[in-house]
This record gives C-alpha cells, sequence and structure tokens, in this order.
C-alpha cells in the first residue's frame, strides 16, 4: 500500500484541512494578531494534518496488509473472512461483511455446481444400465436370426432405442445451458408432431397404434424448434413405453386455449398414473409403481422434458388417470 498514493486520494479531504488553516491566519492577520500566534496555527495545522494521514495510513496498511497475506497464505482464497480479524471502523466492518457475503456465494456456487455434478454422475450410472438393454438386445438377435433380414429380426427396433437413449443424453448434458443453443422463432405445431410421430413410426407400427392429430395447419407456436422436437419425442416414448398390452392404443395431439395461453397436448389411452404419484411425476429419479413394474425407467423423461420447458420459458402440466392414460400440456 503505497502512501504516495493514499495522500493522493484524500486530496480533496487535506485541501478542505489547509483551508480552513489558511482562512484562520487570514482572520488573524485582519484583527491584527501577533505573528507568532499566525505561525503557531500554520505549523499545528500541519503537524496535526500529516499526523492524522499516518495515523490514517497506517492503520489501513496494518487492515489490508493483514488481508492480503492470509489470501496468499490460503489455498482456498475465498475463507479468508474466517482467518482475518474484524476491524473496529466503519470502513473495515463494512469490508469484513463484504468478504462474508463473497464467502458465503462462492460457497453456495460451489455447493450448486457440486450437486449438478453428482446429478449428472448418478444419471450417467443409470444411462449406461439403460443401454445395456437394447445392446444386449441386438446382440442376441443378431445371433439368433442370422438368416433373416435386418427388418425382420427386429434389430431396427433395439438400434432405435439405443438412438433415444443417446439422444437423451446429450439433451440431458446440454440441459443446463440451453440459452447458448437456442432460436425462438415461429414454428409450425402440425408439422413439428408429424416429425416427431415419424421419428418413432417403427415403434407405434409395431404397438398398431392409432394416431390422432388434431392441429390447426396455421396454428404457430413460439419455440426452438430442436429442443422441442427433442421434448415431444420423450413425452411419445413415455406414451410408447407405458402402453397397455391389450387393446387398441391411441396417441392423440391437439391444442387448446387458455388464459391466453396455447397449450400443446399429448393424450394417450396408457396406464396412466396413480393420483398418489402424480404430484411427483417431474421429480429427478422418480420412477412410479409403473416404472419399477419393468419397463426400464430412469425416471429422467419427464424431469428433463419439464426443465427444458421452463429453460424456453414455458411450462409443462401433467393429467393421469390410473388404467385410463396419461395428458401432458405444453404451456406457450
Amino acid at each position: 500500500m503505497s502512501f504516495a498514493r493514499y495522500v493522493k486520494e484524500h486530496a480533496v479531504w487535506i485541501a478542505a484541512f489547509l483551508f480552513v488553516a489558511f482562512t484562520t491566519d487570514i482572520f488573524l492577520l485582519t484583527i491584527n494578531g501577533a505573528l507568532w500566534l499566525m505561525i503557531y496555527v500554520a505549523a499545528a495545522s500541519l503537524l496535526s494534518l500529516l499526523a492524522g494521514l499516518f495515523a490514517g495510513y497506517r492503520h489501513s496498511k496494518l487492515f489490508y496488509d493483514e488481508i492480503q497475506k492470509r489470501t496468499e497464505e490460503l489455498e482456498k482464497k475465498y475463507l479468508v473472512p474466517e482467518v482475518i480479524s474484524e476491524d473496529a471502523t466503519q470502513e473495515g466492518e463494512l469490508v469484513h461483511e463484504i468478504l462474508k457475503k463473497a464467502e458465503i456465494s462462492m460457497a453456495d456456487n460451489v455447493a450448486k455446481y457440486r450437486r449438478e455434478t453428482e446429478e449428472y454422475r448418478d444419471y450417467v450410472e443409470s444411462w449406461v444400465h439403460e443401454i445395456k438393454i437394447p445392446i444386449s438386445a441386438a446382440q442376441m438377435i443378431t445371433e439368433n436370426h442370422k438368416d433373416e433380414s435386418v427388418g425382420q429380426s427386429g434389430i431396427r427396433d433395439e438400434l432405435d432405442r439405443i438412438e433415444s437413449c443417446v439422444e437423451q443424453a446429450l439433451f440431458y448434458a446440454r440441459s443446463n445451458y440451453v440459452e447458448k443453443d437456442y432460436f425462438i422463432r415461429e414454428i409450425n405445431a402440425a408439422e413439428l408432431v408429424r416429425r416427431a410421430v415419424a421419428g418413432r413410426r417403427r415403434s407405434l407400427i409395431a404397438l398398431r397404434a392409432k394416431i390422432d392429430i388434431r392441429i390447426d395447419d396455421s396454428l404457430k407456436i413460439r419455440s426452438d424448434a430442436k429442443w422441442l422436437s427433442f421434448i415431444l419425442g420423450q413425452l411419445i416414448d413415455n406414451s410408447i413405453k407405458y402402453a397397455k398390452e391389450d387393446g387398441q392404443f391411441v396417441l392423440s395431439f391437439y391444442t387448446e386455449e387458455t388464459d391466453g395461453h396455447v397449450n400443446l397436448v399429448t393424450e394417450d389411452n396408457g396406464m396412466g398414473i396413480k393420483s398418489s404419484e402424480l404430484p411427483r411425476v417431474f421429480e429427478k429419479g422418480f420412477t412410479g409403481s409403473n416404472g419399477r413394474a419393468g419397463k426400464a425407467s430412469t425416471g429422467i423423461g419427464l424431469y428433463l422434458c419439464r426443465k427444458l420447458c421452463l429453460r424456453l420459458g414455458h411450462d409443462m402440466i401433467c393429467q393421469s388417470e390410473e388404467g385410463k392414460g396419461t395428458l401432458v400440456k405444453v404451456v406457450f
């Protein structure tokens, strides 16, 4: 800490002090005061000024030197408020308070990134287990159906599942940084739904699914086509996964308007969700009783869909009745 710079930074205070001393001497001169008195006032003022500057500089230097020394000694420098003594001055208290707030903010950020890292690690572990299933199935199919065509063997279906898992992993990895990779524009809702359905056509054909798209071809919604297409694909995958084994599977898409918002609705007549489990469907890792009943669920799909919706400025609502089906709304 430089004394010259300290003096320069207190130039206004010094000038005011000298002005008062000079004014006092002028006053003494006008009343014919003694010369020795004028010299005494000038000398006393100068010495008081120098003493005040030196005392203030020394106090500040000791305080800031301690902060600098402690900071250099610490490996985790954001912990410096814990090892410095609190200064009794108002300025010192303010500095200490600012450093304390910075430490708390840093600790919160560290905790946040630690949670995100742990969440991602947990997801990767569950994803690895899930991806093993279609890979093993594809290997068994190639071994047991060597003489059949690719289409007949069912290997395409397993490759589709692998592709879906890989796509989900990529979007999960990007989900915290949507704002860096999106472009909001007007999208044709009906065309987007048809593309999402076409991407799952083999799985839907295998279920003999009835697809009902009731969306006006002129309807435009504002969103990012890539991210919204992924969200719709995940909703379709969920419907396929929880389709009932008996009866005709019906998957419907339509729009509705509520409170000035346009809702894009995906509805199926699948297994549905228990009313007691419905409030938790968007929680990360929640699979519910259907997911635990041999459906190889990771509990990531709906969690990721809603997270992406919120990042894009949309919302997502789920309604369901066990045994009758599930309805999911994307609210624009």
